[in-house]
């Protein structure tokens, strides 16, 4: 159980964002959370918490808004895509010069 435990690809990026942000502490408040005595209280730590959970919720929000920038982003190119793909075949089956370009591009793209 200790291997799949310690096989966990994402597990090495925690262990290290936890040892940086223990770092950041003891260089902010002089110790760790459960040593530097800056929480005198439950309800301080519960409200630190709160700050934190709030300020995760703002990056949460950013990064949906990011996602669907990107998505649209993506739809956008693809219908380009297709439109293009369409021309292409079109005049793929035309005669000439162009035609001949325009069916080795649609091979190129896979697209034959």
């Amino acid at each position: 159980m200790e291997d799949t435990i310690k096989s966990m690809g994402y597990r090495g990026a925690i262990i290290e964002r936890l040892d940086r942000q223990t770092e950041k502490g003891i260089r902010k408040y002089g110790g760790t959370i459960d040593k530097s005595g800056h929480l005198k209280t439950v309800s301080e730590s519960l409200e630190y918490l709160a700050e934190e959970l709030t300020d995760a919720l703002v990056y949460i929000e950013h990064g949906k808004r990011q996602v669907r920038s990107l998505v649209n982003e993506a739809a956008s190119i693809m219908r380009k895509w297709d439109v293009a793909t369409l021309a292409l075949r079109a005049i793929a089956k035309s005669e000439g010069q162009e035609a001949l370009i325009a069916q080795r591009a649609l091979k190129d793209m896979g697209m034959e």
